[in-house]
């Protein structure tokens, strides 16, 4: 294998933009644990951001054995000020937030954080999640890494309501997915057992490498009747480039950016639209006034969401910062504003980006350098930028067992 109830009502301190100084190190001195509360504590109040930092994978699991340390979910104040509730690890940890409550998970329990208190769920479950769902009427599905096996890949999927948690196994490894109506469904280019089943069909399999998988589109929940997944479709782009995270769906259509590769070997950025009640799929090449060339290493950096689509457009972040706005049914594709906030493997600027229906959420952290982190939102017409400090220091992110993955704002405009 390759992976392997608290409800309190009492006020919370929270830690004020500035109080803290540079403190580093993985043990009780650092910046997250300082500003923890008790779980018996722990509300939601007036938070306006959200994310989790914890160990990595290839931290928990060494050569000389399981190392458990500590993660700490952070909620931001308006005025950037910070608290934070310890919990066990979880690699990749993905939030989801809606008007029910802020759904998180780690290794051993599903949680759901609200303004009477934190509920807890005991349900065990591999260390590491793709992804994560708030669904509309209460509750979330979240989707976690089993790994390999001899009988395929698997993920696990949990179902998180407000009675309890249970926990199923799908074939496929899914980090891409969208809610559409209350309906999960998951992308993967690592079909598990289900690969045989596209062998049959035309066009399915690749001349330039023959070992390669189409993308499939399968139903993660509500499970088939036999408790799984349920195969929809195929698509044939193999090793595609799609942004991890949550899709936007409309009108039982998915709507994605990838960076295709097709059975001949020849390679497309393209805006993709796929059905998920007929299984039929549209692309449209990307396309801009001004001839903009992509490149694939910085075009597999973009950042996108849900909430990114506006219209019959969808609102994208390239890796250098600005960002764009593309048709899906032509792909012509223009820019809209810059950031300023280039995103690079290795660059010095790591920003972090969320999408709201009238904002995108950011949150910056200049590696290995002085200050603190900055947290900023844009207005997404506008382009204008508001910008918030916050107590949490550059260097203490990233680095010896803390690390970030995904930001979650406020489910509000």
């Amino acid at each position: 294998m390759l992976w392997k109830r608290v409800v309190g009502l009492v006020a919370v301190v929270w830690v004020a933009a500035g109080a803290c100084s540079a403190l580093t190190g993985d043990g009780s001195d650092n910046v997250f644990a300082r500003a923890a509360v008790p779980a018996s504590e722990a509300r939601l109040d007036d938070a306006v951001l959200a994310f989790h930092v914890g160990p990595a994978n290839d931290e928990m699991f060494t050569p000389l054995g399981r190392v458990h340390k500590p993660g700490f979910l952070v909620l931001v104040a308006q005025d950037g000020s910070i608290r934070t509730i310890r919990t066990a690890a979880m690699d990749q940890a993905t939030l989801a937030w809606s008007s029910h409550g802020l759904y998180f998970s780690d290794e051993n329990t599903d949680y759901v954080l609200d303004q009477d208190g934190l509920t807890g769920f005991r349900n065990p479950k591999a260390p590491g999640q793709n992804l994560n769902f708030a669904l509309r009427d209460g509750g979330a599905i979240g989707v976690y890494n089993k790994g390999g096996t001899e009988g395929g890949y698997l993920n696990q999927v949990t179902v998180t309501t407000d009675t309890g948690s249970r926990l199923y196994d799908v074939q496929g490894n899914y980090f891409n997915g969208a809610d559409c109506d209350g309906q999960i469904f998951g992308l993967s280019g690592d079909p598990g057992s289900h690969l045989s089943a596209s062998a049959s069909i035309p066009g399915m399999s690749s001349k330039a490498d023959p070992g390669a998988s189409p993308q499939m589109l399968a139903r993660l929940y509500p499970p088939s009747p036999t408790g799984a997944e349920e195969l929809v479709a195929w698509r044939p782009s193999f090793d595609a480039v799609v942004v991890p995270g949550q899709l936007p769906c409309h009108r039982d259509k998915i709507i994605f950016l990838s960076w295709d590769r097709d059975a001949d070997g020849s390679q497309h950025p393209r805006v993709v639209t796929w059905n998920t009640r007929t299984g039929h799929y549209r692309h449209r090449p990307l396309t801009f006034p001004d001839n903009t060339k992509l490149s694939f290493e910085p075009f597999g950096l973009s950042s996108y969401g849900p909430h990114s689509l506006r219209d019959d457009h969808l609102d994208w972040i390239y890796a250098d910062g600005r960002v764009f706005s593309t048709n899906i049914a032509t792909g012509r594709t223009t820019e809209l504003f810059t950031t300023n906030l280039p995103r690079q493997i290795g660059g010095t600027t790591k920003p972090y980006f969320a999408f709201t229906p009238t904002k995108i959420h950011a949150l910056n952290q200049l590696y290995e350098s002085p200050g603190d982190l900055t947290y900023l939102t844009f207005d997404r017409t506008t382009g204008t930028p508001t910008t918030t400090p916050l107590p949490i220091p550059n260097t203490n992110l990233n680095r010896s067992h803390l690390n970030l993955w995904r930001i979650t704002p406020h489910p509000t405009p």
